[in-house]
């Protein structure tokens, strides 16, 4: 028994001396001692060529940063359009030490768009890398010297959006969902939207294989797509947002430039959809306000009219027998055209169309925000 607790005591002090001598240690301080250094860039002009775009168009090399005890080196290497780096945007990282990356036509095409630089015209790209430690938050950090290569970017070909959601007025039918006007990088229209209702949108009228959603914790990697949102948008569950603004018609705003990814949605300036009347005027009537010709109301917001069109017809919407607040024309300032897309006064041009002498049916969803010119 005494032999027992003797060995006990033993053990004990052994166990006190080990935990002071742990306590005792120095500390091992890491610094860094030297930046990375670009030492090859493959090329000093790239023309990129979509048709290609997976293809290998740079290789950059750099020596390595030096620390002042061994350690697991990470970099990041950034492009901007300017050597202070005032606005860099970041290609990529490489881990494990890696001193080499190379790059594919696609992803020098994208930093070159994020970058300001324009499409099919030569411009100058700044690189760099930066070293650092550990992953989030990055520390110990270190920038090289600042290299560049002219670059001649090809036109990207941006996403299509479809809302869907009970929040618009297509529900949760992906066969229905409601595509937005496209042009160039963003998407536009001008739509109902209902309060503390939800919604997210879809690259195709159908579930599968694209879904956007707000970028947020708890959202499905997948769908993690607006990197900036109104503050009327959160998320909901693990795949949609949440509207929380007044029940009505907004102007939803898409982004779709690389290194943006935003989300805006502004009350319309005409805000209700379900009014009493609509009217034609244009080259129909000889744009006579006073005397337009009325549309049949087939229910809220949704108006019908046939009538004959020429080469050349031109025609605005008007909510009163004169030239006032309730006017909706071909979307967006100073765009006349037929896109099927409703904006309102102040963001609109003119409707044209070129008919051919014969009857067509003119169907206009103000809830939507769209309309429809078709041959009878």
């Amino acid at each position: 028994m005494k032999k027992n607790i003797f060995k006990k005591m033993i053990l004990a002090i052994i166990a006190i001396f080990s935990i002071y001598a742990c306590s005792d240690r120095d500390t091992l301080t890491v610094e860094n001692q030297g930046a990375p250094i670009i030492l090859d860039l493959s090329a000093e002009s790239v023309v990129l060529d979509g048709n290609f775009s997976n293809n290998p168009a740079i290789t950059l090399a750099w020596q390595t940063a030096t620390y002042s005890a061994p350690s697991e080196v990470s970099y990041a290497i950034q492009a901007s359009n300017n050597a202070e780096f005032t606005t860099p945007f970041e290609l990529g990282t490489v881990t494990q030490s890696i001193r080499t990356v190379t790059y594919s036509a696609e992803q020098l095409n994208k930093a070159a768009q994020a970058i300001g630089l324009p499409a099919n015209v030569s411009g100058k790209m700044y690189l760099r890398v930066i070293s650092f430690l550990g992953t989030s938050p990055r520390f110990l950090t270190s920038t090289s010297n600042v290299t560049n290569i002219m670059i001649t970017p090809y036109e990207l070909v941006y996403p299509s959006f479809y809302l869907v959601g009970d929040a618009s007025y297509v529900g949760w039918t992906a066969p229905n969902a409601q595509l937005l006007y496209k042009k160039s990088n963003l998407s536009y229209v001008y739509t109902y939207l209902e309060q503390n209702k939800s919604f997210r949108f879809l690259g195709q009228q159908d579930w599968n294989p694209t879904n956007y959603s707000i970028d947020a914790t708890g959202i499905k990697d997948a769908y993690r797509y607006f990197k900036q949102v109104p503050a009327t948008i959160t998320a909901d569950g693990d795949e949609n947002m949440k509207f929380s603004g007044a029940t009505g018609i907004y102007k939803i705003t898409i982004n779709a430039a690389t290194g943006k990814q935003t989300l805006e949605i502004a009350a319309s300036p005409v805000f209700s959809y379900d009014i009493p009347s609509l009217y034609i005027v244009g080259t129909v009537n000889n744009w006579d306000a006073a005397n337009p010709l009325e549309m049949t109301n087939k229910g809220p917001g949704v108006f019908e009219f046939t009538t004959t069109l020429s080469a050349g017809t031109e025609f605005k919407l008007l909510g009163q027998k004169s030239w006032g607040n309730l006017e909706w024309g071909n979307i967006l300032n100073d765009n006349a055209g037929n896109s099927g897309f409703l904006g309102p006064k102040g963001d609109n041009g003119n409707i044209s169309f070129e008919g051919d002498g014969s009857n067509y049916k003119i169907t206009v969803n103000l809830k939507a925000g769209i309309y429809s010119i078709v041959k009878q």
